[in-house]
Formats: C-alpha cells, sequence, structure tokens
C-alpha cells in the first residue's frame, strides 16, 4: 500500500519537476543566444564602417590591421569580400566556401544575416553570420563576413544548465522525502490496525494502539482499540460464565442425585425414577464435557495469545505413539457394538501434543463413529508422519453426509439428530477443535470413501 501512495506522489512531482525546469533551461539557452548576437551586432558595425571607408578609398592594407586586432580580441575570423565577391583582407582561418558564399550571396541583397541558433552544449561551436556593407544610394558594395565563436557561450549554458540541475535534483530529492514522510504519517495507523486486526482475528492481545495519522484515522483506532477491548471481554464473560455454570450446576446435580437415590424403587414410580437417573445421567455427562469445553478454549485462547498453559502447569507437550496403541482400549468396546475397526498401524509418530488429549480427541471420534456408523459399520483409523505435520484420521462407513451437515459440525451443541435414540452433547468435535487449537493444529472434514465421515486431525511440525 505504500508503495501504491508513493508511486503516484513521486511521478507527479517528477513531471512537475521537468515541466518547470525544461523552460528554465531553454530560457537560459535563449537568453546567451541573444546576448551573444548582440555582442557580435555591435561589434560587426565596426568591422562594416572600417570596411565601407576601406572599399570606398581602396585602402585594403589599413582594413586588414584592423581585423587582426579583431580578430586577437575576440579569436574570431572574419572575411571581407568586394561586390564581385573577391576577398579584400581577411583575419583567421575563414576562407571561401559554400557556407560562406550562401551567407555572403544572402548579405549582398541588403538582408543582414544575424541569426545565431540557439546555444546548447551539444550544438556547432561556431556560425556564421553576414552583414552587407551599405555605400551611397543603399548600394551595397561588399559583405563582412564573421565566424562566431559559440564554445565560451556554450560552457555558460552549460554551467547554468548544471546549476538548475542540481537545484532540480534538490527539489525531488526534497519532494521524496516529504512524500515517504507524509505517506508514512499517513499509513502508520493502517498497519497498526492491520496488525491489530491479525491478532484479534488470531485471539491474541492486540498492541496498544497509539493514536496517530489524520485526524479521521486516530478516530478510527480509538473505535477499533474499544471494540477490540469489549469483544475480547465478551468472549471471556462467555467462557468464564460456562465455566462458572458448569461447577454451579455439579452441586446442586450431586444433591438431586442423593435423593433420587434415596427413593424407594417399588411400583409404579420405579420406573420414572429410572427415567429421573438416565436424565441425571445425561446431565452430568453434559456439566462434565461443558467444563472440558471451557477448560480447552481457555488452554486454546491463551495459546493463541502466546502464553502456554500446558507448560506452566507441568503437563506433557508431546508423545511418541503408534495408531496401534492409541485404540488398543477401544476394540473390546467397538466389537461389543459390533463395528469392525481396521488400524493402518506403521513406525512410531511424535505428535506435539499430551496423550491425555490425544486419547479425549480419539474417544469422541470414535465414539461418534460407533454412535452414527451403527452396527456393522466400518471404522478405520490411521496415524502417519506427513510433510506438513502428523496426521490422524478416523474414517467410516455411516450414513451419506450432507453439505450443511459438514458445514455445522464442530459447532457447540449442533448434533445430526436424525435419530432421536441417538444420545449425546453436541459437545465432542467442539471439544477436539479446541485441543487441536491449544496444541497448534486443525481439524479437517470430508466425505470419507467408505461412505460416512473422514476427520482428520493435522498438528504442525514444531
Amino acid at each position: 500500500m505504500k508503495l501504491r501512495v508513493l508511486l503516484p506522489l513521486l511521478v507527479f512531482g517528477l513531471i512537475a519537476v521537468i515541466a518547470v525546469l525544461i523552460p528554465t533551461a531553454q530560457s537560459i539557452a535563449d537568453s546567451r543566444t541573444q546576448q551573444l548576437a548582440l555582442q557580435r551586432t555591435a561589434a560587426l558595425d565596426q568591422v562594416v564602417q572600417r570596411a565601407r571607408t576601406a572599399l570606398v578609398q581602396g585602402d585594403a592594407e589599413s582594413l586588414e590591421t584592423y581585423l587582426q586586432r579583431f580578430h586577437a580580441v575576440y579569436t574570431e575570423s572574419v572575411l571581407v569580400l568586394d561586390e564581385s565577391g573577391e576577398v579584400v583582407a581577411s583575419a583567421g582561418s575563414l576562407t571561401r566556401d559554400d557556407q560562406v558564399d550562401a551567407v555572403a550571396t544572402a548579405a549582398s541583397r541588403a538582408i543582414p544575416q544575424l541569426t545565431l541558433p540557439r546555444v546548447t552544449p551539444w550544438g556547432p561551436s561556431s556560425a556564421l553570420v553576414a552583414v552587407p556593407v551599405i555605400a551611397a544610394g543603399d548600394l551595397s558594395t561588399g559583405v563582412v563576413v564573421l565566424s562566431v565563436d559559440l564554445r565560451g557561450a556554450q560552457r555558460d549554458v552549460a554551467q547554468a544548465w548544471a546549476i538548475v540541475a542540481v537545484i532540480g535534483v534538490v527539489l525531488l530529492g526534497t519532494l521524496m522525502v516529504a512524500s515517504l514522510l507524509w505517506t508514512r504519517w499517513i499509513l502508520r495507523p493502517v498497519r497498526a490496525l492491520d496488525t491489530a486486526v491479525a491478532d484479534v482475528t488470531a485471539h491474541r492481545d492486540p498492541a496498544p494502539l497509539r493514536p496517530s495519522g489524520p485526524p479521521e484515522l486516530r478516530r478510527l483506532s480509538r473505535a477499533f482499540a474499544a471494540m477490540a477491548h469489549e469483544v475480547e471481554n465478551s468472549l471471556e464473560q462467555q467462557r468464564g460464565f460456562v465455566a462458572d455454570a458448569s461447577h454451579q450446576l455439579r452441586t446442586p446435580l450431586a444433591a438431586i442425585r442423593l435423593r433420587v437415590d434415596g427413593l424407594p424403587r417399588d411400583g409404579e414410580a420405579g420406573d420414572d425414577l429410572v427415567a429421573v437417573d438416565e436424565d441425571l445421567d445425561r446431565l452430568e455427562h453434559t456439566v462434565e464435557r461443558m467444563l472440558t469445553l471451557a477448560n480447552a478454549e481457555h488452554r486454546a485462547s491463551a495459546q493463541t495469545q502466546g502464553h502456554d498453559v500446558g507448560r506452566a502447569e507441568g503437563a506433557e507437550r508431546e508423545c511418541v505413539v503408534t495408531a496401534a496403541d492409541l485404540v488398543e482400549r477401544h476394540r473390546e468396546l467397538l466389537r461389543k457394538a459390533g463395528v469392525r475397526l481396521e488400524v493402518v498401524s506403521g513406525a512410531e509418530v511424535t505428535v506435539p501434543c499430551g496423550r491425555a488429549d490425544l486419547d479425549e480427541m480419539l474417544d469422541v471420534l470414535l465414539d461418534n463413529a460407533s454412535k452414527y456408523a451403527g452396527p456393522g459399520s466400518h471404522v478405520r483409523v490411521a496415524l502417519v508422519a506427513e510433510t506438513e505435520g502428523p496426521v490422524l484420521t478416523v474414517e467410516d462407513s455411516g450414513e451419506h453426509l450432507d453439505d450443511d451437515d459438514l458445514s455445522r459440525m464442530g459447532t457447540r451443541f449442533w448434533r445430526a439428530g436424525r435419530d432421536s435414540s441417538r444420545t449425546g452433547t453436541g459437545l465432542g468435535l467442539a471439544i477436539v477443535v479446541q485441543l487441536l487449537r491449544a496444541a497448534g493444529g486443525r481439524m479437517e472434514l470430508a466425505r470419507s470413501p467408505l461412505g460416512g465421515l473422514s476427520v482428520r486431525l493435522v498438528w504442525r511440525r514444531t
């Protein structure tokens, strides 16, 4: 974004500087050219007067002497021709050639040829000018041809242009520095906001925003800081409420359990008490899962903020296991449920996760597979070390899943409740997601080649 803001400023600044410098340079060259033309016109007037006298009186010797002095002063070659085009006197290296004849012919028509080309450092080093020598009756009796030396004027123009170029570079540098400071001042709060948004998205504490930049961005920074604080407070209050409510529910549930256990089970009331026992079991299981979820969310949130709760509490950070080790304690339960278990066992894999958390996640996945796939189904478990990191896969041959089911899985308290006989809290996959977050991993859901659900738990390499 910095380049997108800075580049137009520099381009427009460069155009503005060039638009000023080019006319200035042209004006300097034109001014120096006019100055040189005026100087040589005045000098030629003196030469013309001497040439008129010499041509009328036939005194070529005195004219030659004057031309030598002229050449010594101006170091420029001069040539005087009579009306027939013959050389009367000369000084310097100028001789008759096509260019001299052309300018002399034009001047012999009583039209002075005093126009000089614009003096530039890369232009010609000399130029020819010619003026007619007018005698009585406005008739041309001769022509004075002068080779004007432009090298001194070229040096003057080059020096002036160099000063202009330096001024232009200084202006452009000043503009660049000013544009850079201006852009940095404008974009500093934008970068801070971008970093803060990334922190909030990753559930990290954003760095304090110091209002800077234009007033509009200052107000935006203050508003975002207030919003982030309120969002974090709301999430913390939500997690705290779940944990506190779960803790508070355990005591009255235990009291109710004691009272129900003490009631007689005879007669018709016995069936009602059995139903009450089942409801209490479900409530106690739900409360227990809510506490597990609250703890997992707390650990995941602390991990994303850079706090290692597991290390602070002395818990293990990784374990070395195989797929066969993980499913060993589930084999008998799955066999009794009529589920055929297939284990893709290989070498030991180092998983950046505590064994207790890993067992908790596998319990949820196998319980869901057994519950929703049903008797006669096929469940496959694999643990491999891939390039990205360790991957635990649990697949089943259960019922076909809709796209809506895949998108909602992992949402708290959501269950695929097509069959009312299936019980559960709807918190299992949510707990798995949070435990994975705490370990720096992620969960991927897809349709299994076996027909049901495929769950991939992926951990990043540390």
